[in-house]
């Protein structure tokens, strides 16, 4: 059996397809999958058995004529026997469209917009705990006849090429051998309500610095944060810039495995890390884990987050703050930071 998979993005809600695909391939040896995403997402799926992974580009098929072209390039490496859609978007439903012409059915994520309004919504909220997106992946295979539990990660595996473009990484930081502890630290995200103010993050390294004395901090982010990152650091030695655009996604899955736990807002990189079964400390404030976007397995340990009637205000962050002084991240300190730390330093037999 042959099973088209689609999901075009974003970052973190590719790379939550691992543990849904270990779990399909490993219960059922004689699925073959399909996956359709970007291609630089395609590191996410190293090692992954049975599992065949298209990588494109959309800019190359925009409008209708580049849909019907990106269809036939995906048509060219079928037949496929069922459709998994776990991105729900005009986009894949219309390819699935298509296929259905094929009479190849499909089946589409439910994403449960209803119960998510209901959560976000300013008055009357109704906050209960939603499927987190993998169950909700797992659903889709579920409905196409597919039933299997997740496995125990890591569920992210780092290639050979990973580990190498973080040894050259290390190397040229003067870093050749891991000593102390080494904590990673992404200050940014997709959207500004999702992220702590710059002065919160700014004391958040001296603090570590000042707190854990044998401690090297990787900041993470993409090119056009390179100048906040610069600031971030302040010439101290012991911080050091991992700069996605530079690394590419490889390097920093490379990089981030040899981390003892990274820091971050509600972003792809706090997913990341947990996918490779490192701690993780999200800071949340506009979004909630309840809505099922918490860090995969450590939707516990893995949050920091204050209870304020007006969370969560939104899924993804794109809003404004009703308040006016976004207390759900002003309210999160520094210290917690530390202090979080601290419990899972007792509580790392759990990795």
């Amino acid at each position: 059996m042959n099973l088209l998979v689609i999901r075009f993005s974003a970052m973190g809600d590719v790379a939550l397809m691992t543990p849904a695909l270990i779990a399909i391939a490993a219960k059922y040896s004689n699925v073959q999958l399909t996956i359709v995403t970007r291609g630089n997402f395609a590191p996410f799926f190293y090692n992954i058995p049975n599992v065949n992974v298209l990588g494109i580009n959309l800019k190359k098929y925009k409008g209708m004529f580049g849909l019907w072209k990106l269809y036939r390039e995906i048509n060219k490496i079928g037949p496929y026997d069922k459709i998994i859609d776990l991105h729900g978007s005009l986009r894949s439903r219309l390819i699935s469209f298509l296929f259905w012409f094929q009479k190849v059915e499909s089946f589409r994520i439910i994403k449960g917009r209803k119960e998510k309004l209901q959560q976000t919504r300013r008055h009357n909220k109704k906050l209960e705990k939603l499927p987190h997106t993998v169950d909700r992946y797992l659903n889709v295979f579920k409905k196409a006849g597919l039933d299997a539990p997740v496995r125990k990660g890591p569920w992210l595996n780092v290639d050979g090429e990973s580990k190498m473009f973080a040894k050259d990484f290390f190397k040229s930081i003067g870093l050749d051998k891991k000593e102390g502890q080494w904590f990673g630290f992404a200050p940014f995200a997709g959207h500004a309500l999702k992220e702590w103010s710059f002065e919160k993050s700014k004391r958040l390294v001296k603090i570590l610095l000042e707190e854990f004395s044998d401690c090297h901090i990787f900041l993470f982010g993409g090119k056009d944060e390179l100048h906040e990152l610069e600031i971030l650091k302040d010439k101290e030695s012991r911080v050091n810039i991992v700069q996605g655009a530079h690394l590419g996604i490889r390097g920093e899955l490379g990089v981030m495995e040899r981390l003892d736990l990274l820091i971050g807002m509600d972003s792809s990189n706090v997913h990341i890390a947990a996918l490779l079964k490192k701690p993780v400390i999200g800071i949340f404030g506009t979004t909630h884990p309840l809505s099922g976007f918490g860090p995969f397995a450590q939707e516990d340990t893995g949050v920091l987050q204050v209870e304020l009637a007006c969370r969560p205000c939104s899924i993804y962050g794109n809003v404004k703050c009703w308040r006016g002084d976004h207390a759900c991240m002003e309210l999160i300190d520094p210290y917690d930071v530390v202090r979080r730390i601290r419990v899972l330093q007792n509580v790392n037999t759990l990795w």
